[in-house]
């Protein structure tokens, strides 16, 4: 198999939710550093409302009150950006929104062999064609020499950049820039595009106009994941909010492009995929082969055949990049292996006829194949020089490591994962030489192991349209919010074949205890088909999407890795899962039947689950979900209710959606009160007996008819109590009233009713960790009072304390804690389970358990 290492990430079973949100999906968050629950609100449910004021960014005040002064006099201002799909984007926004605004706007992108960002002779074109303002977009804050030219000859520069201040502000009217230390706005992480946007945005809100800046997040969302920045922040409403104006962008060249490349733009749900592989590679092609003008020349154009002219151009340019991409890709590969290049610490290669515009796509591709460091670099012998591109694994920082031989470059850049630079071709045999001893010493031998970063272990009944459709809560996906990867461990496969044109991809059909998942697909996997024909349990690293085919939901597995399973399954582990399971859960069946109403009811038999409509069938329940709730019941005693949500009407089906909740409703036939309790404590408890102070508790209130007041310990069964008085109560035609500030679980909800203060014409009253002024309110009914402090003077009032001892054999350890031994107790556990512990507690030596045992002693 191939050299990989699996990195588990934070998969505690003790984070803290208080959103019922499904546990995995906290864990996801928490593995994303999203932790605190406001951080958690906004992340998935944070809109426009949640975009930070423009004017918390130092400068943008200044740069406002410059461009109203351009407005009034009728004065050109220039938009001067980047090459790159950044830049483009970046351009075409400011474009679109100051001639919008009335203002009279020109723009201006340097060709690539001008170089990135300012320079003098374009500021020289600039000044001859009668400018005296300028905003840089996506480049700016290091051009100081450049800016200081700009004033010398009377234009003022506006510098919207986000890249790294690393001397200093230029000397420009204002600096706009994310990574400023003086700016009240903290977050750093905007792209080009972005931070161009607060400045519009800004401008608009100058104008009363903030409504109409939402149509142009299409454009910023292209830029802000064609400049790979984290999909944290701004960054992720402006995505999550673009990708919805895709389909139905206000922009004619947009449109016709998405209708062009898209075939299914009018129901297709858009992605951060779609943009960074397919729509964003089109702009870049302009301005890596060309002239990045006519990209924007697409965004701003108004005419129907100059935007077709246009579009078939970039397709074009596009396919020829492909080519250009594929050629060098191919021609580098072949250097490394006749050259056994593999075998260096850093992977360079450089040829004449190598395109500095895709020679830094290469150079990824080529690090994904051998996962080394590489270097690519395009010769120009005429010039004497050669021009590279960076990439980087993950402990060998790259613009480090340039910077140990500065001497040897005439010029380079970057950061820790992409880096550039320039180099005399004399000068290459040595820097190659001295970069390779330098990574020898500075990357460990794991370093060179790719990393498989995995969110958590999956069970496999999660792979369901519940799942599936809570992790879309999590989009878009991107850098810095990356497509969650999960493991599945001890599966086994069959069905395994090559496929694609080129035979490159392997599809195989994954099982997992007994259920199968088909076609799921490994790309470019093919190098170790003969090794995975060999082997018969495997663990497999996967992503999931979800699918339609023929109007019917279907869970889709991408393969990461594979490994050999060499490691036993821990049963607790699995059950404890499917305890904490999420209610309610939202599945759908598919009929071809109208529903006669909304009253659903689900059917457990040996045949499966099915939902009923009036008695008539409507269909089964999906495998994962059916293997969950007869999981659930079996293992736990639980029931489950159903709920119509929508009926949406296909082409080819009815999709019925309904929600699955745990159901405890509970009805009592008894006449004799023994026979009613009875009744309640076997749905409550099953087989187990009350402990002791419950007991006395439930003889006080019951059959001596006695007010009281119970000390009682957290953990003792407070909950049952609760749950016996109410259901009791209800089933008599009485009522009770549980008061108290504190949260209770669902199961005490559905026995009683619950407030926070006292209400009248209840029959019997709760109070759980009172105040005496709340005492005195119910002082003169029927009542009990139970407290963890022992602190209550009430004069009259019978007071219950329970005692009991914790045998010395168990040791009370954290859920976590109790996972791998070999003795353990929790509420978790089966039912079976709990009822074989407790019955043979003094058996053991040493028993783990927490603090759930306390309600058994």
């Amino acid at each position: 198999m191939r050299d990989t290492r699996w990195i588990y990430k934070n998969s505690s079973n003790e984070i803290y939710n208080n959103f019922n949100l499904d546990k995995d999906i906290i864990t996801l968050l928490y593995n994303r550093d999203i932790i605190d629950g406001e951080d958690i609100k906004t992340f998935l449910y944070g809109g426009v409302e949640n975009i930070s004021s423009p004017f918390l960014l130092k400068d943008i005040d200044k740069a406002v009150k410059r461009l109203e002064i351009a407005k009034e006099k009728g004065e050109p201002v220039w938009i001067y950006g980047d090459y790159d799909v950044d830049g483009i984007t970046s351009v075409s926004l400011c474009y679109l929104a100051l001639k919008e605004l009335g203002y009279n706007v020109k723009y201006y992108i340097p060709l690539r062999d001008e170089g990135y960002g300012l320079n003098i002779e374009a500021l020289d074109y600039i000044k001859s064609e009668g400018g005296t303002l300028a905003i840089t977009v996506d480049c700016g804050i290091s051009s100081h020499k450049e800016i200081a030219h700009a004033n010398e000859i009377g234009i003022d520069i506006i510098v919207t950049d986000h890249h790294e201040i690393n001397n200093g502000n230029p000397p420009a009217f204002a600096v706009i820039n994310p990574k400023r230390e003086d700016n009240e706005y903290k977050f750093k992480y905007l792209a080009g595009v972005g931070t161009a946007f607060f400045l519009i945005s800004a401008l608009f809100e100058k104008n009363n106009l903030k409504d109409e800046l939402y149509k142009y997040f299409d454009i910023v969302a292209i830029g802000t994941v064609a400049d790979i920045v984290p999909l944290l922040k701004e960054n992720r409403i402006f995505v999550k909010e673009g990708l919805e104006y895709l389909r139905k962008s206000k922009w004619l060249g947009i449109n016709m492009l998405i209708k062009k490349i898209f075939e299914d733009y009018e129901t297709r749900k858009f992605n951060t995929y779609d943009i960074g592989f397919i729509i964003a590679p089109i702009f870049n092609a302009a301005g890596r082969l060309e002239d990045a003008k006519r990209a924007v020349e697409l965004f701003i154009e108004k005419d129907h055949r100059i935007c077709s002219t246009i579009i078939s151009e970039l397709l074009g340019k596009n396919s020829e990049r492909k080519e250009i991409q594929e050629d060098i890709f191919q021609k580098a590969v072949e250097k490394i292996e006749n050259e056994k290049l593999y075998e260096n610490a850093v992977l360079i290669v450089g040829e004449e006829g190598f395109h500095h515009g895709v020679i830094g796509i290469v150079a990824s591709k080529i690090l994904d194949r051998y996962y080394k460091p590489t270097i690519i670099m395009e010769i120009k012998k005429d010039e004497g020089i050669a021009t590279a591109s960076c990439r980087s694994i993950e402990g060998f920082n790259i613009i480090e490591a340039l910077n140990n031989f500065s001497d040897l470059l005439l010029k380079y850049g970057g950061h820790s994962g992409a880096a550039g630079f320039s180099i005399k071709i004399e000068n290459i045999p040595e820097f190659s030489k001295k970069l390779n001893e330098y990574a020898e010493k500075t990357i460990s031998d794991i370093a060179f192991v790719k990393p498989i970063k995995i969110d958590k272990p999956l069970a496999f009944y999660k792979i369901s349209y519940d799942f599936l459709d809570k992790i879309s809560l999590l989009e878009p996906f991107g850098f810095g919010n990356s497509s969650p990867i999960f493991s599945l461990t001890n599966c086994q496969f069959d069905n395994l074949r090559l496929i694609g044109k080129d035979r490159k991809h392997i599809m195989l059909n994954i099982i997992k205890d007994g259920y199968e998942f088909k076609n799921c697909v490994w790309f470019n996997s093919d190098d170790i088909f003969e090794e995975l024909v060999n082997l018969t349990n495997i663990d497999i690293a996967f992503k999931l999407k979800l699918e339609t085919f023929k109007d019917k939901y279907q869970y889709k597995i991408f393969i990461e890795d594979i490994k050999e399973n060499i490691n036993i399954e821990n049963s607790s582990i699995h059950n404890f899962d499917l305890y904490d399971t999420t209610f309610p859960i939202e599945t759908v069946i598919y009929t071809r039947r109208k529903l006669e109403s909304n009253e659903l009811k689900l059917a457990f038999s040996d045949a499966g689950i099915t939902v009923a409509n009036n008695k008539i069938y409507l269909g089964t329940l999906d495998n994962s979900t059916e293997y969950l709730l007869t999981s659930l019941k079996n293992m736990y005693n639980l029931d489950f209710n159903v709920k119509l949500k929508d009926v949406i009407m296909k082409d080819e089906n009815y999709n019925v959606h309904i929600l699955i909740d745990k159901d405890y409703s509970f009805k009592s036939y008894a006449i004799k009160q023994g026979e009613l309790f009875k009744e309640i404590k076997n749905f409550l408890i099953q087989e187990f007996q009350y402990n002791s102070i419950q007991k006395k508790i439930l003889a006080s209130i019951f059959k001596e008819k006695k007010n009281i007041i119970a000390y009682m310990k957290r953990g003792r069964g407070i909950q049952t109590i609760l749950q016996t008085i109410g259901l009791y109560f209800k089933n008599i035609n009485e009522r009770a009233l549980l008061i108290t500030d504190e949260s209770v679980n669902q199961k005490t909800l559905s026995c009683i009713d619950i407030d926070n203060k006292y209400s009248a014409n209840f029959d019997f009253y709760i109070l759980l960790n009172p105040t005496m002024d709340m005492i005195k309110k119910v002082i003169n009914k029927r009542f009990l009072i139970i407290s963890e402090k022992n602190n209550l003077n009430i004069e009259n009032i019978e007071i219950i304390k329970g005692s009991f001892s914790i045998p010395e054999n168990i040791i009370f350890s954290s859920e976590n804690e109790i996972l791998n031994k070999q003795h353990i107790f929790s509420k978790k556990l089966t039912y079976e389970e709990r009822k074989t512990v407790i019955k043979n507690l003094s058996k053991y030596k040493t028993i783990y358990s927490t603090e759930d045992i306390l309600c058994y002693l």
